[in-house]
């Protein structure tokens, strides 16, 4: 049965984007027809997805980038991260990674958002095999036996377009789960991120410093020109006092949370807040569908771990659609995404486990719990088997990846996946 597309993407935020850049017949040997269907245009204002937050972009996810031929065109706009500094607020646990005892350039890099998204932008629209639908909203899904149907309102316009395989990457709020009746578990943390960008007054030298509080992590991650990315977590009930805050009031706050390391602060960038939760959808695949992104799995953001984990997705589900495409098999059929799935589930699991894990163990005051998370923080920091581990899991090295991650890179000691 012929369809007017092979793969229907609903969501062009930065894992539907990086999906279809995947799947581009400039960067791979896809031919596969896809549509991208976005509701925000990516110069809108409001769109959520490219905004001026910075990303942390870990060095596996750099290396997917690279393979795909686009971090020529991030890498001007990136600052690296070269030392990672982690500690808890008024007690005696530190861990330190550095990129030099690694043997690596960097461990990560941050990018802003928008940035991200005017390469994801520049790479879907000069693709032959891919059509762009933005704005356009989605008013229906269908899914039968043998096609998807999506029925898609552009300019007022509405029509429905068919394919063989329907991937929702639109969202921890996905409106596509909803048609389809796709239940989730959610755990709220009852916290809400402040989001900003201060500048210091001594230099960050490219070490991006997470602090854990009593009312949830601080992150300060370094960014071009001597700047700052601000990820300020707060009690969900406080949220509002702290975005209301004047401009110096806020600051003297941060600069309380944090300490002097850095110096005074100044120059605080526009807030915005994002309320953290954790979300696991219940059928990450299913028949013609596949799930991606903050649709799939959202976490919190301590460790920065979420946007990386979606990246991987999308380079694991590129690769086993563009092989099934070679093979000629049926891409939406329901035994070749379960087998999508199986080769995520570990690292998924893996990355859902730390970051919860993470976020209860800080968020505790018991005693016991605080001496045993510094002393575990201390051995990390002390032991170089565990340092060398953990260092490898942050940087999305861990397990069995994608090749797009692993062809041309291997960690000291790393064997080929």
């Amino acid at each position: 049965m012929n369809h007017d597309y092979d793969i229907i993407i609903i969501g062009g935020g930065a894992v539907g984007a990086a999906l279809a850049c995947a799947l581009s017949n400039n960067n791979s040997s896809s031919n596969l027809t896809i549509a991208v269907i976005e509701a925000v245009s990516a110069k809108a204002d409001i769109q959520p997805s490219y905004d001026d937050r910075g990303l942390s972009i870990s060095l596996s996810s750099k290396n997917i980038f690279d393979n795909l031929g686009l971090w020529q065109n991030i890498s001007p706009h990136a600052n690296p991260i070269k030392n990672i500094h982690v500690s808890d607020r008024h007690h005696f646990g530190f861990v330190r990674l550095d990129a030099a005892s690694m043997g690596v350039s960097a461990l990560g890099y941050i990018v802003l958002a928008r940035e991200l998204g005017k390469v994801f932008m520049q790479c879907i629209k000069a693709s032959d095999n891919i059509d762009l639908l933005c704005p356009a909203s989605v008013a229906d899904v269908e899914i039968s036996d043998s096609m998807v149907s999506v029925k898609v309102n552009i300019d007022g316009v509405e029509k429905t377009i068919t394919s063989s395989l329907l991937v929702a990457a639109d969202g921890t709020e996905s409106r596509t789960r909803a048609m389809l009746g796709i239940e989730t578990s959610v755990k709220d943390y009852e916290q809400v991120a402040i989001v900003s960008n201060v500048i210091p007054e001594r230099s960050h030298n490219d070490t991006a410093y997470e602090r854990f509080t009593e009312s949830g992590p601080l992150a300060l991650l370094p960014y071009t020109q001597q700047r700052c990315v601000l990820v300020f977590t707060v009690v969900k009930a406080d949220a509002e006092k702290y975005l209301q805050l004047d401009q110096q009031s806020f600051l003297d706050i941060l600069l309380q949370r944090f300490g002097r390391r850095l110096g005074n602060f100044s120059k605080l960038g526009q807030r915005k807040s994002y309320p953290l939760k954790m979300l696991q959808v219940e059928e990450q695949v299913k028949h013609r569908a596949v799930f991606l992104g903050n649709a799939a799995h959202t976490v919190h953001p301590n460790g920065a771990q979420g946007f990386n984990l979606g990246l991987r997705d999308a380079a694991a589900l590129a690769e086993k659609l563009i092989e099934a495409q070679k093979k000629n098999l049926d891409i939406g059929e329901y035994t070749l995404l379960s087998s999508y799935l199986a080769s995520r589930k570990d690292d998924q699991q893996r990355v859902l486990r730390f970051t919860d894990r993470l976020a209860e163990s800080f968020y505790n005051r018991q005693a016991v719990k605080i001496i045993a998370r510094n002393l575990a923080m201390l051995a990390i920091d002390l032991t170089p088997p565990l340092k060398h581990r953990f260092t490898r899991c942050a940087m999305g090295f861990w397990g069995h990846q994608p090749s797009l991650v692993c062809k041309s890179f291997l960690l000291p000691g790393q064997e080929p996946v």
